[in-house]
C-alpha cells in the first residue's frame, strides 16, 4: 500500500478547491487562449469546458474595449479590482460580473498566464 504524503495530499486538495470552487476561476496566456479554467466560470454562460477552454478570452465579452482595457492593463502588470464586464452566455444573454485579476510573469517579464476570478453580479431588484 503507498503512503500519501502531506504534500500530494495537500495538492490533491488544493486542485478540489479550484475545480469546485463556486467562484469562476480562469487562466489567459499572453495570447488571450484560455488554458484553464473551472466549471464555475464557463457553466453559468451555458458552455462546456470544450467550447470554452483553448478559445480566446474575446469571444466570451460582450463589449470588446472592455476586454481590451482589461487584457492591456494585465499585461503591463496591474492587477484589477472589481472591474465591471458583460460576459456571452451561449444563449445570447449577457451576464454582468466582477472581474479580480493579475498577472504571472517570466523572468523576461512575459506573462505566463493571468490568475483571474469571475463573480457574476446580483441581478437589479
Amino acid at each position: 500500500m503507498e503512503t500519501i504524503t502531506a504534500d500530494v495530499r495537500t495538492e490533491e486538495f488544493m486542485l478540489d478547491y479550484l475545480d469546485n470552487a463556486v467562484v469562476g476561476l480562469h487562466w489567459v496566456d499572453g495570447e488571450a487562449t484560455i488554458i484553464w479554467a473551472n466549471k464555475a466560470d464557463y457553466e453559468p454562460l451555458g458552455y462546456t469546458k470544450d467550447e470554452y477552454i483553448g478559445h480566446k478570452i474575446t469571444e466570451f465579452h460582450a463589449d470588446q474595449e472592455v476586454i481590451g482595457d482589461i487584457l492591456e492593463r494585465l499585461l503591463g502588470g496591474q492587477s484589477l479590482y472589481n472591474y465591471r464586464a458583460n460576459l456571452l452566455c451561449k444563449d445570447g444573454s449577457t451576464l454582468s460580473v466582477l472581474i479580480a485579476s493579475s498577472g504571472l510573469f517570466d523572468d523576461s517579464d512575459s506573462l505566463l498566464h493571468t490568475r483571474c476570478f469571475t463573480i457574476a453580479e446580483p441581478a437589479p431588484a
